[in-house]
């Protein structure tokens, strides 16, 4: 972190100041019963001095006065985990990545953070690579309330295993709807949601449960953050059609870490992004492909990738926007 420094006074600044100290202490010392007259005498005669403050250095790191939002885009792999810190204190989670292991990358920050409590939970959808991490989670941390889709990935048991934890447990548990705004008790924090499947039903098809994705746009201090789960396609492309300019976001987690189907050229008209955050890892898809890859800068998007640039940070601060480079 850069420190700022002022500069120093100048000789003659020093001189000046000096004299008039040594004529102030020469007049309290020698002449007491004078010394209301002297000093009014010494305030009239002395040289009025500006002390010149340092200019901030223009790579300086500005220190806000409130915590801000900051969010982690997590290099958990093959995978999504999103960790945020909420102005006011509170936090949150959106899916938890491929590894419940109290070993893997997620435990690993979240025991570095020192977290033993999160408030909000979100499992964007019911695929392994964004709900193992949870486990651990559930089986460590206390949690507040817990975010889901009612979509059943019938092609997996896992994904009952967590519900049924988190019922066991008492958290509260909501099914977000589109068009929903959620409160989460963080002062000058907006959050709308844009798509989910509140309504109950069963699939094992992989592109369903991409599309019944979570996706919900975060304002604070006039920067925006559009989170996406796995949407994709034809969903992207009605999304855009039904909210346009609302999805406008300063910051895009990217669909399904990059897939050919995702960040279609209509959504990434409606959106407009800055920047674009890729979670990935090592994997056999191709993910992420040139395909998206190109449509994203083309966008004119600055892209980010975890699997070439570990865990990254995004804070937006009480005054201004502070962007942190990969951790």
């Amino acid at each position: 972190m850069h420190r700022v420094k002022l500069n120093s006074p100048a000789p003659a600044v020093l001189k000046a100041v000096s004299a008039v100290l040594f004529l102030l202490l020469s007049v309290f010392h020698f002449a007491p019963q004078a010394s209301a007259q002297a000093y009014g005498q010494l305030l009239a005669a002395a040289p009025k001095v500006e002390i010149p403050l340092a200019p901030v250095p223009q790579n300086a790191t500005l220190l806000n006065a409130g915590p801000g939002l900051n969010v982690y885009f997590l290099n958990v792999g093959q995978g999504d985990a999103i960790y945020i810190e909420l102005p006011g204190g509170k936090n949150a989670l959106i899916d938890g990545g491929p590894s419940g292991s109290a070993t893997g990358p997620l435990a690993a920050f979240l025991k570095e953070k020192k977290v033993s409590a999160i408030d909000h939970v979100v499992l964007t959808h019911p695929h392994s690579d964004h709900y193992n991490g949870l486990t651990y989670v559930f089986d460590n941390i206390a949690v507040s309330n817990f975010y889901d889709t009612r979509v059943d990935n019938s092609g997996a048991k896992a994904d009952n295993t967590i519900r049924e934890k988190v019922a066991s447990l008492g958290v509260n548990t909501v099914y977000p709807a589109p068009g929903d705004r959620l409160d989460w008790s963080a002062p000058g924090v907006s959050i709308k949601v844009f798509n989910s499947c509140p309504a109950a039903f069963a699939t094992k098809q992989s592109s369903t449960l991409n599309n019944c994705s979570i996706m919900m746009k975060m304002t604070y201090n006039g920067s925006s953050l559009l989170f996406t789960g796995d949407t994709e396609g034809e969903t992207e492309i009605k999304l855009a059609e039904k909210y346009g300019a609302e999805l406008k976001a300063d910051v895009l987690k990217v669909g399904h870490h990059g897939s050919k189907y995702s960040s279609t050229t209509p959504f990434l008209k409606a959106v407009q992004p800055a920047k674009a955050y890729i979670e990935v890892g090592k994997n056999n898809y191709g993910h992420p492909t040139q395909d998206a890859l190109g449509r994203l800068l083309g966008s004119g998007a600055e892209v980010f990738r975890t699997d070439l640039e570990d865990t990254m940070e995004f804070s937006v601060g009480g005054a201004e926007l502070v962007e942190a480079a990969a951790m």
